[in-house]
Formats: structure tokens, sequence, C-alpha cells
């Protein structure tokens, strides 16, 4: 009895303080920098709007939140990512996936209080229904049947919702020990969840071991995110609270419910409408480049319509170059990633579990570059050198599909990052600007050298044959390699193969830049139109499975495929200028940095870190593939994979690839850049290429 006391005791004790720190938090002036403020007062010198600052506001304490974000980061590598191993070898991926959804029904009570408070009926009655359907015939919430069964969507709301809704300002960014991402709203909001859930007064041993465990099946989710970001982008804490800070706008707006996104009014494609009649131009380097450029040529004897597709895409129900563009996401390992075990379990065997990591030195006293690589048992298999596209890492998933297809024919496999990224950079001699292919072709020699090397020696291997390919830039680049060996008789690779090289890497600058820039459109609910496509990506990489069955075309307009593609191209030329200066100088301030690279484009980097050493007229005419026109006329090793509508190649430029290469390339009539890497056409085409004699 007098124990049951206590614990009533401190339960009222914990409410009390919970009331007393709610009260100040809702007394507090802080508030966000919202869109429309922020962006009317941008200066027109901004190419890139700061998704920190819009969704977030300024970063009061971001020298304080800097430091507790790597201390996390820390810590989850010691304590938190070994439990959560532990228990994903333990437990299955469906065991973990029941557990969750058994503590998402427990944590019905806060759900239902919120949607009362912000008077959201419809919520209310939607998670009424789901907690008695799961709790009764879901076998206490082990099983979704509300929505298997009945298609009741979930409505994830919590207190900060209600909160938001009563007008309560969100307060300071803060990063916190073990808490990470938050602001004082939210730190309310949760304190309040937690009061709602009605395992907080259920104290013994027992409940407090199942309380531990639900506790860890529930975090052990985030160990890929933080995988992905920790390896993929240059400032881990930069994008983790983007990230944070356009989830809480799209949970406050209820974009992530269907219904909500599906009633939506789409008037993105009103714009394109206007953008779609611009006249296509050069990139500009501050009026540095002219118009004498092979954009505007016109290949004697060949006419518009004599550019023809080698292979045609059946039923492929094209959209819009830059949308199309995207459906290279469905380029996957099918089933591959759907296993038995979670990806961190020490059982799960999948291909991508079985590629190794290595570090090898490219430059002395740099940064050693780390590469993954897979090796066929068979001592003389052949040697598949892999290579992405722009900005893209080591980790990026088109690398391991086309890995495991030259695996599965029998190749050794060798994956490496992007040359126009960030660790490269850091890897290469300091003060190398990457940009200027002629200069950086070197690097990318030498990092194939010494990792062939390094696998060589240890493994004890010859590779006597071998084969580089690459995709965009990679393809680019992979060309360049081609061009090199040519140049100096080098025979270190047999065949080179290259999906959708841009011909004139300038131009396709500019039509990048031209996407970066598209929200110019839309400046005074630019916040809002950010939100509704985040909202829209969520939601199609959660049903991903039923679009690769069902697949007619992606759910986003070409606008909308423009902001997606804005925010991946923007990020890596930020990673790599972030990294650029701070090589220069560790010490320098960060928001000044950030404040350049949010008034840089691709074309203000070429113009500040290349057109230093090179004139305008020589960076023009050798970085186009028309520099080595020598190599792909005479050269018979090598393989072009093309679409006639990509969005960065004019059909001029098509037609003097085509007439340097003849039969050595191959046309698709879709799929713009990249956009057809997911048909059975280009897998098929690729195997017959690959196939060992």
């Amino acid at each position: 009895m007098c124990s049951y006391i206590r614990r009533v005791y401190k339960v009222k004790k914990f409410i009390s303080t919970a009331i007393l720190v709610s009260i100040i938090f809702l007394n507090s002036n802080i508030g966000v920098i919202y869109a429309a403020e922020s962006l009317k007062n941008t200066n027109e010198s901004i190419k890139y709007p700061s998704y920190s600052d819009i969704f977030l506001g300024y970063d009061k304490y971001e020298k304080f939140n800097r430091k507790v974000f790597n201390l996390n980061l820390r810590l989850n590598k010691m304590f938190a990512k070994p439990v959560h191993i532990l228990w994903s070898s333990i437990f299955p991926n469906p065991v973990i996936d029941a557990l969750s959804l058994a503590y998402q029904n427990i944590e019905y009570p806060k759900r239902l209080v919120s949607s009362l408070l912000q008077k959201d009926f419809d919520a209310v009655r939607q998670e009424t229904k789901r907690f008695l359907i799961n709790t009764t015939l879901g076998a206490a919430g082990l099983i979704d049947v509300a929505y298997k069964v009945f298609k009741l969507e979930a409505y994830n709301e919590d207190m900060e919702q209600a909160f938001a809704k009563c007008k309560m300002k969100c307060g300071n960014y803060l990063v916190l020990p073990c808490i990470s991402s938050t602001t004082s709203r939210d730190i309310t909001g949760r304190i309040f969840d937690f009061l709602l859930n009605p395992s907080t007064y259920i104290a013994s041993p027992i409940a407090a071991a199942i309380k531990m465990g639900l506790l860890i099946n529930r975090t052990t989710v985030i160990q890929p995110m933080i995988r992905m970001v920790e390896s993929n982008f240059s400032d881990p804490y930069d994008i983790a609270k983007k990230f944070f800070g356009v989830d809480k706008y799209i949970k406050l707006s209820n974009y992530d419910r269907k219904k909500v996104l599906e009633n939506l009014k789409d008037d993105y494609d009103e714009i394109d409408l206007v953008l779609n009649q611009e006249k296509k131009e050069l990139l500009d380097v501050k009026g540095k480049i002219n118009d004498n450029s092979t954009n505007n040529i016109v290949v004697s004897g060949l006419n518009d319509d004599e550019l023809k597709a080698d292979i045609i895409l059946n039923n492929y129900n094209p959209q819009h170059p830059v949308t199309d563009s995207m459906r290279t996401a469905l380029f996957d390992l099918k089933n591959e990633r759907k296993y038995f075990w979670s990806e961190f379990s020490i059982w799960n065997r999948c291909f991508i579990k079985q590629l190794k990591s290595a570090n090898i030195e490219i430059s002395k006293g740099r940064k050693p570059y780390t590469f993954k690589y897979l090796l066929q048992k068979d001592k003389k298999s052949p040697l598949a050198i892999i290579f992405p596209s722009v900005g893209e890492g080591v980790e990026n998933n088109h690398n391991a599909i086309i890995a495991k297809l030259f695996y599965d024919e029998g190749y050794s496999v060798m994956i490496f990052g992007s040359h126009f990224q960030w660790e490269f950079l850091k890897s290469i001699e300091k003060g190398h600007k990457l940009g200027y292919i002629k200069d950086d072709v070197q690097y990318i020699n030498t990092m194939i050298n010494n990792a062939i090397s390094y696998l060589s020696k240890k493994y004890d291997r010859t590779f006597l044959s071998r084969t580089a390919i690459g995709t965009s830039l990679g393809a680019y680049s992979v060309l360049f390699l081609g061009n090199s060996q040519f140049e100096t008789g080098a025979n270190n690779i047999d065949k080179f193969i290259a999906v959708c090289p841009p011909f004139e890497l300038l131009y396709a600058i500019g039509e990048i830049d031209k996407i970066i820039e598209c929200w110019k459109n839309y400046p005074n609910d630019y916040k809002e139109k950010v939100a509704v496509v985040a909202a829209k990506v969520m939601k199609a990489y959660n049903e991903k499975d039923e679009y690769s069955k069902n697949f007619n075309n992606l759910p986003f307009s070409n606008y909308e495929a423009k902001m997606i593609s804005a925010f991946v191209f923007h990020q890596k030329l930020s990673d790599l200028i972030s990294t650029i200066e701070l090589d220069e100088n560790p010490n320098k301030d960060r928001k000044e940095i950030y404040d350049a690279i949010y008034k840089s484009n691709f074309g203000d980097y070429m113009s500040k870190y290349i057109l230093v050493n090179h004139s305008v007229d020589e960076l023009n005419k050798a970085t186009s593939l028309a520099s080595i026109s020598d190599y792909l006329i005479s050269s018979d090793n090598y393989r072009i994979f093309h679409s006639i509508d990509d969005y960065l190649n004019t059909k001029g430029q098509l037609k003097e690839l085509k007439k340097y290469c003849d039969n050595k390339i191959t046309f698709f009539n879709n799929g713009s850049h990249l956009g057809f890497m997911y048909r059975d056409e280009f897998i098929n085409a690729l195997k017959d290429e690959i196939k060992l004699k």
C-alpha cells in the first residue's frame, strides 16, 4: 500500500513539473521565420533557399547544437548501434514490425486527445475505429487489420500538433543528448505524450523490461537513416536539421495523410507551360561563354527526324523530361532488399551486405579513399569498375544494382563514388578544384590503379580483363578515361560502358541551374510547395512495392520533379563547396560558408573555382565530348546507352555524338536522363554487352 502511495505521489509530482515547464514554453516569444517573410526579403543573388531557415528559423544555438549532435553520433556508434544490431539479430523483420504496430496501438490516447484539442473529429473517428479493430481483430495491435482489411489509414497525431494548433510558438531549434533534434514546443509535446501513454503508469520490473524492449524496437528503425546521413553528406548536422524541419511541417499540416494530399489542387503544371516555352540558352558564366557552342550545332546531312531510336520502350507512357528522368529510382534490386532479417542483422546476407570496404591512398598525406568490392571465388574472373552519377558517394544504390548485374555474370566488382564529390576531393591533392576533366582524370586513374593494386596484392589476383561502367557524369568520366588510355597507349581497362553521358558539360550545367532556380516561380508560398512535394516523396517511398507492381507513371508533375531534382543537385553542390572552403580554412565560420552556398549554382562554382586557371574557350572545348572525338571515332572498346529525349543534351549534340560513335551507341526512344534503366529492355541490352564469351 505504501509503495502504491509513493508511486502516485511521484506521478503527481511529475505532472506538476510538466505543467510548469509547459507554461514557461507557452509564454515564450521565440518563433520561427516563415517562408513568406523569409523569401520576400531574399536578395536577388539567392540561387537556392535555405530549408533550415524557412522551416526552423535562425539557428541561434548552432555551435552548441553541433557539439551535442556530434556527441550523439558518437554515443550512437558506441552504445545504441550495437544494441540495435543485437536486437535485429534476435528478432526478424516481421517481429520488429509487429511490435512497432503494438506500441503504436498503445499510444492511442495521445492521438485521441491531440485530435480532440484540434477539433479534428475525422481523426477522432478514424483513430478510434483503428484502435478498436486492431485491439480485437489485430491481436492487441500486432497486426494492422484496420489498414490491411478496412483501408483505414493511420493518423499520426501527437500533442505537439495540438499545441501548434493552439498557436503555441515553435521555439528555437535544439539538439539535446540522446533526444537529438527538437524544439521547445516539441519537448512540451513529448512530455504530454509520455503522460498520455498508458504504459507510463505500469510500474514493475517485468513492465520496465518490456518497455525497454519496445523502446529499442522503436529506435532500431533510425539506424539506416543515421548511416545514410553519415555516409552521403559532408555535413550530417545540416541535412538532419533540414529533414527535421520539413518533416515537422508536413505533420503539422497533415500532409502525411493520403486524403489531404489527394485533395490538394495541383497547379504546378500551369507554371511548366510557361517554363517550357522559354528558349534554351547556354549557361552564361558571368557573361563569358559565347553562343558558338555545339548547343547550336547543325550536323551536315542530318535532319531532325533522322535521330532514330534503336530500342523502343513499349508502353512507357512518358510524362515530362525531368519526371521521366526520376524513374531511374525504379531501377532496383527487385526483392533483394526485402529480406527476412533487418538490414543491420548479422544474419542478413543480401548482396549489399556482402560488399566489403577498403581504404587506399590517392594523394600522399590526404585522407584515405574508401571503395567497395566483392570478388568471385574464381581468381581468373574479370573485373567491373563502377562509377555513379554526379555527387553520389560509394553507398549509391545504383552502384550496388549494377554491381550485382555484373557479379551475376561472373565478374568481380569494384565500386567508387563520383569524382565530382566531397569524399573524393578530401582524398586528392589539397588545392585541386574538381570540374576540369582533363586534370581530374589523372586522379581517377590513380584511384583505379591503386585499388586494383590493393586487391591484387591482398587476394593474389591479376584481373586480366577489366570493364569500366558509369552513369551520367560517371559515364562522362568513363569516356574520358577511355580517351586518356587511347592517348597514352595504356591498356589498363579493356572496355568502357557509358549510360547517358552529357555531350557538353557546360550546357548540362546550364540546364541543371535552371532546375535549381525553379523555386523563384513560387517565392511567396514556396514553403508550402516544398512540404507538399516532400510528403509525396515519402508517400511514394512507402508505397514503392506497389509502384513496382502496378507502375504507370510517377505521382509528380514536372514542376514537382524539378523541385525534387533541385534539392538533390544543390545539396551535392553544397557538400562540395563546404568541403572546399573548410579544407582551405577549417576555422571558417559555417554560416558565412552557407550564405555563399545559397548564392551559388553550378555555373557560379565553375566561374569561381575553374575559370581562375582556364579560359572560357578552353573550358568550353575541353569539357565537351567533341574534344575526344578521335577516340570515339577510332576505337571499338566502348558502348554508349542514351535516350533521344535526354534533357541534359540537345538533339544537335546527340546527332553529333551519333556521328562520332556510329553503331557503338544505342538510343532508347524514351527515358530522358537515365529514366530507362529500370526497364527490362535496358537491363537485357546491358547483360548482352557484358556477357562473358
